[in-house]
């Protein structure tokens, strides 16, 4: 059976003017051939959605999931979201995996080759530590900026490029002569290669709908991030047979095929530029060599497009919009706590690395590498299990609000409150993770058995990955025709408080134990937590007043202008 979904609502796209001149345009494209052909046969758009909150240019979308179950066209002709399969889906998550994984490798594949590092250039823990945090620090604000470009010019010539030049500097790092070209081509890797983890999230959102989307989202978080688990495992392992050299060979290698497989298989699915991937994209930047094959032709019938999938709202570029999206009281205030588990789980990673190769643990660099494995298992169980989880509530939600808003119990304009649906699921964890990281942190520093070790670091990503699923999810969910750019928010809050706190880790060791210190970040993620309750119970209000006085505010220049033309 197809799905079929909605248009976006005025918000989206515009005012009805507005949107008749994007169609004329479109008319009198030449490139679209077949547009006025297809009207004849099937009408024009009906456009009858309802709208969500809104501020300005960090734009408001559909907040109904009804609005994107059904795609309507004067005639009785409907057309499906996506002309991807739900095995298709699945294979997306595939190459979104392979092309994201090597940024979440990136960082802690490295753990096990610092102590080599500071013998080889003969520096302390605190500058070879700095070679950590320059790629914590750019994975942060990379995205952010890289993630505007995917959603103007779409998704796969940002992911080759990226992908390109990680593959440059890992090999420049690996025939570094000194501690300062590793330092400034760890920015270059990061800067290439940490946007494909948002852009990953824009992909998802381009072939999902919000019923879906959890899932999908979910499963390329965990994949993505398992590299953040299994990271110090294949490290240590390179790094013991080898050298620590090793370890940035096998990064260009890696990198490099992935890059070559999806310059072949990633197609573009920005729905600005390729619709429900049924339109042929004018760049030659933004075409796979696979869609020139006739059967992959015939299956997104290049023949006959649906322009009507075609999203008229192309956003601008504008490098900021990331950041101001991110200041936005219900916006950030959502995701500090999972920014604040992330970084706690990024000193988790590191001192699992720095503390069970002393006393009283004293092990090898190989068994230190397989006690990673908990912290992987329990990162990926995190964010399948989630994604799964707030799908089946998120549609159950959705069941109920309708069912109310049938009944009379509330109003017909009450908007569906995302943050309610999505932070819901994710409290439990959050809570939880408090009490998880103390215990890992105190474990490492009294020297409790291992199984207490790698039990607590099982809980910690579990919490951690389910936390990621969820924000990604929401930020999705509240700007779908600016995903990219959305997801790189929770990106730049995590990563900049990973590189915080990953500066300052050595010298709270020293003077707060590694127990004191995971002690206190926990009194802060409480915080946190405590905070949340404002954007689950007020988020909605919040953006309703924002939109209410900006509009306010265009009402009386508009007012002004009639005025100065009299």
């Amino acid at each position: 059976m197809s799905e079929v979904y909605s248009l976006h609502s005025d918000d989206d796209i515009g005012s009805s003017s507005n949107v008749t001149d994007q169609i004329k345009k479109l008319h009198d494209d030449p490139t679209i051939t077949k547009w006025r052909d297809y009207q004849k046969l099937h009408g024009t758009i009906s456009r009858t959605t309802t709208n969500e909150l809104g501020d300005d240019d960090t734009s408001s979308e559909c907040s109904h999931d009804e609005q994107e179950q059904q795609h309507i066209v004067e005639g009785e002709q409907n057309y499906p979201h996506t002309l991807l399969t739900y095995r298709q889906k699945w294979f997306m998550v595939f190459l979104m995996t392979i092309t994201g994984f090597w940024s979440s490798l990136g960082s802690p594949i490295y753990y096990p080759a610092l102590k080599e590092l500071e013998q080889k250039f003969n520096i302390d823990e605190n500058k070879v530590n700095v070679t950590v945090v320059v790629y914590l620090l750019f994975q942060g604000v990379a995205p952010a900026i890289s993630g505007g470009l995917a959603d103007v010019y779409g998704r796969r010539p940002v992911i080759l490029g990226g992908m390109l030049i990680f593959v440059v500097a890992s090999i420049g790092i690996a025939k570094a002569p000194s501690y300062g070209v590793i330092v400034f081509l760890r920015c270059i890797q990061s800067i290439g290669i940490s946007p494909t983890i948002a852009i990953s999230s824009g992909v998802v959102s381009d072939f999902t709908v919000k019923r879906e989307r959890g899932t999908f989202v979910g499963a390329t978080s965990g994949l993505v991030l398992i590299g953040q688990g299994i990271g110090p495992l294949l490290g240590a392992v390179i790094t013991a047979a080898l050298h620590w050299r090793a370890v940035f060979w096998f990064l260009t290698i890696g990198c490099g095929s992935c890059m070559i497989i999806g310059f072949f298989l990633l197609p573009e699915t920005k729905r600005t530029i390729v619709g429900n991937l049924s339109i042929k994209p004018k760049n030659i930047i933004n075409r796979a060599p696979i869609t020139y094959l006739p059967v992959v032709q015939k299956r997104f019938h290049y023949d006959n497009p649906d322009y009507d999938s075609l999203d008229l709202n192309k956003p601008t570029l504008d490098l900021s919009t990331a950041f101001r999206i991110t200041a936005l009281p219900e916006i950030f205030l959502s995701l500090l706590p999972g920014g604040l588990q992330f970084a706690m789980w990024t000193l988790m990673l590191s001192s699992i690395s720095s503390e069970l190769s002393v006393a009283p643990y004293n092990y090898s660099l190989t068994i230190i590498g397989v006690c990673y494995l908990p912290a992987g298992i329990g990162g990926l169980a995190g964010s399948m299990l989630t994604g799964r989880v707030i799908d089946l509530y998120y549609r159950r939600s959705l069941q109920k609000f309708q069912e109310d808003k049938e009944s009379g119990k509330i109003s017909e304009d009450t908007p569906f409150n995302n943050f309610k649906v999505r932070l819901a699921c994710v409290l439990p964890q959050c809570f939880i993770a408090i009490c998880s990281f103390i215990l890992f942190g105190w474990s490492v520093d009294k020297g409790w058995k291992i199984p207490s070790v790698l039990i607590t670091s099982f809980v910690c990503s579990y919490c951690t990955m389910s936390s990621l699923s969820v924000m990604t999810t929401l930020l999705v969910d509240l700007y779908p025709t600016k995903s990219s750019t959305a997801s790189s928010c929770f990106n730049f809050v995590r990563c900049s408080l990973s590189t915080i706190f990953m500066g300052c880790f050595a010298k709270m060791k020293q003077s707060m134990t590694v127990g004191g210190t995971f002690s206190f970040l926990c009194g802060l993620l409480l915080c946190a937590n405590l905070l949340t309750f404002i954007p689950l119970t007020k988020g909605i209000q919040l953006r309703e007043r924002r939109a209410a006085k900006m509009e306010a505010k265009r009402q009386a220049k508009r007012d002004i202008e009639k005025e100065s033309d009299l």
